[in-house]
């Protein structure tokens, strides 16, 4: 579609042109443009030339939904909010004491957090899957963590609970999983319809998980999310695709936290995004132990960078939020 010629009484637009966009409303997207805090239009070079706006050169550059991180542990670390916004990371979902994540909080600046307090007595709290054994039903949002045998058994039991289950969804609980998911319970999360987060960097049934209809979400690599996505398609046998991949560090974290039409760079959708230097872009399809690519222009499948050497991962050019551009370095 033809973009309608902005006049000098419509609100200034960043256009961006000359590269590849990671778009879900059109993909052989080589232009976008943003509108405030939205994706106000994506398409053709020459389009974007009638925009009536300066028209910022990518540069074949590849610009894309930016990654969500879901599975951050201030327990662990607490990386620095502007180091994960000059990664490409514009969004986490955090757990770690009330008073950890204020901290984080305060300093968060342009990076979207969600928090999940420990020491919380309603949601958004988090409760290993072992408190929840004696039959306990917290209500609002919950990140349920399955971190030992007994978490493992007790979530078990939570999903042969239809009445558990339900309360689940409605309350928009999710799990986090930071031992491997057993098999054997792939099929029993895809059916519970409740989102979780691995590390796609541990060995996980993700194949497995994604087969069965699991909500996967992913822990990221604070420093290189390209390099967990590599690993969730490279790493093991029977790896998923990149697309699938990136769905996990993007979109579905988003629909973890209950934003469903988020992670995507469409009309009238957040023009958060990153700008990439990469090699080339490619299909990337797992098939067992090895992956096939496919350029043809014909499937309408866009691209994502090509993963396959571990030294030559994707770089970042710039960052937006909520369409302003985020200061790097």
């Amino acid at each position: 579609m033809i973009p309608t010629e902005k006049t000098e009484q419509d609100p200034a637009v960043t256009v961006l042109a000359g590269g590849d966009v990671y778009s879900s409303a059109d993909p052989f997207a080589t232009a976008i443009a943003f509108e405030g805090p939205i994706v106000s239009w994506v398409g053709s070079d020459e389009a974007a030339g009638t925009l009536g706006a300066p028209v910022q050169d990518l540069e074949g550059d590849f610009v894309a939904p930016a990654f969500v991180d879901a599975g951050l542990d201030l327990r662990v670390s607490a990386p620095e909010p502007e180091a994960l916004v000059a990664a490409g990371i514009a969004g986490v979902h955090a757990i770690g004491t009330a008073a950890a994540l204020a901290a984080f909080e305060a300093r968060a600046g342009r990076l979207a957090v969600l928090g999940y307090a420990l020491d919380a007595q309603e949601g958004p709290a988090a409760r290993s899957a072992a408190q929840l054994a004696d039959g306990q039903r917290p209500p609002g949002a919950l990140c349920v963590l399955v971190e030992s045998e007994a978490d493992e058994a007790a979530l078990a039991a939570l999903l042969n609970d239809a009445g558990a289950v339900a309360h689940a969804q409605r309350s928009g609980w999710r799990l986090r999983f930071g031992r491997r998911v057993p098999e054997a319970l792939c099929e029993r999360l895809g059916a519970a319809g409740i989102a979780l987060t691995v590390d796609p960097s541990a060995e996980q049934p993700l194949a497995g998980l994604l087969a069965a209809g699991a909500q996967v979400s992913f822990a990221l690599d604070p420093a290189a999310p390209w390099r967990s996505i590599r690993a969730a398609v490279w790493d093991r046998a029977g790896g998923i695709s990149g697309r699938a991949a990136f769905n996990c560090a993007t979109r579905f974290a988003h629909r973890a936290a209950g934003r469903f039409e988020a992670g995507v760079l469409a009309p009238g959708a957040a023009a958060t995004a990153v700008r990439w230097r990469a090699d080339r872009l490619v299909v990337q399809v797992s098939d067992d132990r090895v992956a096939a690519w496919s350029t043809d222009p014909r499937s309408g499948t866009p691209g994502l960078p090509d993963l396959g050497d571990p030294e030559r991962l994707p770089t970042v050019r710039e960052v937006w939020v909520d369409g302003v551009s985020a200061a790097l370095g």
